[in-house]
């Protein structure tokens, strides 16, 4: 039975109730079971790597049904998963994970299957939530906090797999469209690295600058950049491409050669197949915007008005698909591509290239 590209999955609440030194963790959300409709294995959710010890899968979820009408089964997919154990099982070095194990064949970078969370009380100021609303569209800080050390987690572990290095193995590193630091300020604890974070809204790199480790700039919708040729090893932007027309596209794309050094590494995302799953488009609107996808290469669906009153973009700022022929052959004309891996950072697919020396 036909499975999707990149069977997501999404943790709707996670709560951390913490007793002294006893830690309760209740998680719920859903999780695509086998098309079949099997039993789930006692190790299909985990907590740090080891199962679950009370799970509760699979529950009817008929919303998820109707979204995903396309993936069989999709509505059988709830699950609540609840742990209690000690402060420093819980977090172990200050981070809590938790897996799904997927049907299906492994994915490339097995972290792909994974959320991770800090302890939020032990972190430094929070953005607010206007700030964090035109990161995320949301103003929810839980999930702020799990996407975004989720995100950073992600990122440097389809580094080390995909180059052999994780972050830590690039001393310069430029995050491109930091907004409110939601990733910077885990990449900039990174030992042994300097980071560089930049982008748009003044008020969020203001709030990088006096909140976080790293350096911060303000830039503009148009490039270039503040920074000299070959100031970078490497450089990952988050949610930056999804909004740019094509002719935006390609200045960046250039722009981004200039300041990364020869064999940089660079981690860009875009909107593919996952992002029109989660669409929630009838079946015929769904094949049509597919098909126009894939006709066009680059898709503007629609305008965005997220940061509108906050940075300066010239009606630049939209909402974008990708095809993923169309970037490896367009923005190949400039950089080595590795991968593409679909769906890798929540509804983004995540591109790994290289700059040519």
């Amino acid at each position: 039975m036909p499975m999707l590209v990149s069977e997501p999955w999404m943790i709707d609440q996670l709560t951390i109730d913490r007793r002294g030194d006893t830690v309760v963790v209740d998680m719920n959300g859903w999780a695509f079971p086998d098309p079949e409709l099997g039993p789930a294995s006692p190790g299909t959710f985990l907590i740090n790597g080891k199962p679950f010890p009370d799970v509760h899968y699979p529950v009817d979820r008929p919303k998820v049904g109707t979204i995903f009408w396309q993936r069989p089964n999709a509505r059988f997919s709830g699950f609540r998963c609840i742990a209690t154990g000690h402060y420093d099982e819980i977090f172990r070095d200050g981070i809590l994970e938790v897996t799904y194990v997927n049907p299906g064949p492994p994915r490339r970078v097995p972290a792909q299957q994974s959320a991770f969370l800090c302890d939020a009380t032990k972190e430094v100021a929070f953005p607010d939530e206007e700030q964090r609303f035109r990161v995320i569209g949301s103003k929810d800080l839980n999930g702020f906090i799990l996407g975004g050390m989720t995100d950073f987690k992600r990122l440097d572990a389809a580094a080390e797999k995909i180059t052999g290095k994780g972050i830590a193995g690039y001393p310069r590193v430029l995050d491109w469209g930091c907004g409110c630091g939601r990733v910077a300020r885990y990449t900039a604890r990174v030992p042994g690295i300097a980071l560089t974070g930049c982008d748009i809204d003044a008020d969020n790199v203001a709030w990088c600058s006096a909140h976080l480790a790293g350096s911060y700039a303000l830039t503009t919708v148009q490039p270039p950049l503040p920074f000299p040729d070959a100031s970078f090893d490497l450089v990952y932007g988050v949610s930056v491409f999804t909004h740019l027309r094509e002719p935006l596209q390609d200045a960046w794309l250039a722009e981004l050669e200039r300041v990364a050094a020869p064999g940089a590494v660079l981690l860009m995302t875009v909107h593919g197949r996952t992002a029109i799953d989660y669409a929630q488009l009838s079946p015929p609107d769904y094949h049509a915007l597919v098909r126009r996808i894939s006709d066009q290469g680059l898709h503007v669906a629609g305008s965005n008005s997220q940061i509108d009153a906050h940075a300066a973009h010239d009606d630049e700022y939209l909402n974008v698909f990708h095809d993923a022929d169309y970037v490896l052959d367009r923005w190949g004309r400039r950089f080595d591509i590795a991968t593409i891996l679909p769906g890798y950072l929540f509804t983004h697919d995540l591109v790994v290239m290289h700059r040519r020396d």
